[in-house]
């Protein structure tokens, strides 16, 4: 396949999941009005009032964490946190078209990125949660240097969300292509030994209604597309 080919597979796969995202968005939100209009049948007043705006903070705002990996200084004057997937393909574009720029402006100390992966898409398959294990074994076996170069390579070199998935020989040679030592990391990958973690990051990313999710200085990044979404952070980032 050429590589206009697969650029063109990838926008298709990338406007289809955000299609699907949408329409699981739209329904969240008629079950949330539809348990609005239950309880103002018995609620009034202040306790309404407190529970909205405990609802409308809760959507908006981003909470500390300790399942980020962290780039470049946290006292920089601008901080982003990004909330991923490594089968989403919105956050394999998203990633295109900022990791370079941010990566530089990190370097200059300018911004604080913070990226979050998770199994955000586990009904697709279990690629989401294997390439999040993989990922947190090499960041703990191997350093954050070596982690942040599979990080990158898992989203350049993205497999299709749809079987057969790339397995455990995969991810260990992806790990290897990056820096890492084969004998270290591949029990822990074919092991699945980091899922826990995996499981507690995305028990910790449960208010996240969709993936790339981007925060800038604590507030969810609103835009039209994923590039006005960019533009944005860079527009901060000055």
């Amino acid at each position: 396949m050429s590589k206009k080919s697969t650029e063109a597979t990838r926008q298709e796969r990338t406007a289809a999941l955000m299609k699907e995202q949408a329409r699981t968005e739209r329904r969240r939100q008629l079950v949330i009005v539809g348990s609005v209009m239950a309880v103002l049948a018995v609620i009034v007043g202040v306790g309404l009032f407190v529970m909205s705006r405990a609802d409308t903070t809760s959507s908006s705002t981003v909470a500390a964490s300790d399942y980020g990996f962290g780039v470049g200084d946290p006292e920089a004057p601008v901080q982003v946190v990004i909330y991923e997937d490594f089968i989403c393909p919105a956050c394999a574009y998203f990633e295109s078209v900022t990791s370079e720029r941010l990566q530089e402006a990190a370097d200059e100390g300018k911004v604080y990125v913070e990226y979050r992966p998770f199994n955000f898409l586990e009904r697709i398959g279990p690629y989401s949660g294997e390439a999040a294990n993989a990922f947190r074994a090499v960041w703990v076996l191997e350093g954050e240097e070596v982690a942040k170069k599979f990080h990158d390579e898992l989203f350049a070199d993205q497999p299709p969300e749809e079987a057969p998935f790339p397995d455990a020989d995969w991810l260990v040679e992806k790990a290897v292509a990056a820096g890492a030592d084969e004998a270290t990391v591949r029990p822990a990958i074919e092991d699945q030994e980091y899922m826990d973690w995996v499981d507690a990051a995305t028990a910790d990313a449960s208010e996240v209604r969709s993936t790339p999710s981007v925060y800038l200085d604590g507030e969810l990044v609103q835009a039209g597309n994923l590039d006005d979404m960019a533009t944005k952070i860079f527009d901060a980032i000055g």
